[in-house]
């Protein structure tokens, strides 16, 4: 059932015909699904919601692949078990990972956390690759001396 258009409604069609001018068809179909969508519902905003979640799981999928995560959706409410609404990483002996993600977080918010794991997971093998360098170059040091020394040299 097509709801009567709102201003959000109408400024929404809008916005996606101006976009469609010039698009690839592939865009142009997914436009107009998503344009039949708001006309449907009458709530853009929840549509746009839907489909920023969507393509935010897809990218989620295809980042994990690309690091060797494998994506497990927790069945337990996080708030039972104790936990925050958080996406929770291991990463194991062999440089894969497995990464639980609580079903009620929005994708968007467990892609970002994936992102922000993965780019600390990529410093601390940048660090120790700088660390095993130091020790093959005949550095002596622990690592906190190691450590003083490079970030010295990274502020100079």
């Amino acid at each position: 059932m097509k709801h009567l258009p709102t201003p959000d409604v109408s400024r929404a069609l809008a916005d996606i015909e101006a976009v469609k001018h010039g698009a690839e068809p592939a865009v142009v179909e997914c436009l107009a699904a998503i344009a039949d969508l708001i006309e449907e519902t009458g709530d853009p905003a929840s549509v746009f919601d839907s489909v920023l979640d969507a393509f935010a799981r897809e990218e989620l999928r295809v980042l994990a692949a690309a690091h060797r995560v494998r994506l497990h959706m927790t069945t337990a409410k996080p708030v039972t078990l104790g936990y925050r609404n958080d996406t929770f990483l291991v990463w194991q002996a062999d440089g894969t990972g497995i990464a639980a993600i609580p079903r009620e977080q929005r994708p968007r918010d467990a892609l970002d956390q994936l992102r922000g794991f993965i780019r600390a997971r990529e410093e601390e093998e940048r660090l120790a690759a700088d660390f095993q360098a130091s020790v093959e170059a005949g550095y002596v040091e622990g690592l906190d001396a190691w450590h003083a020394r490079t970030s010295t040299q990274a502020v100079r």
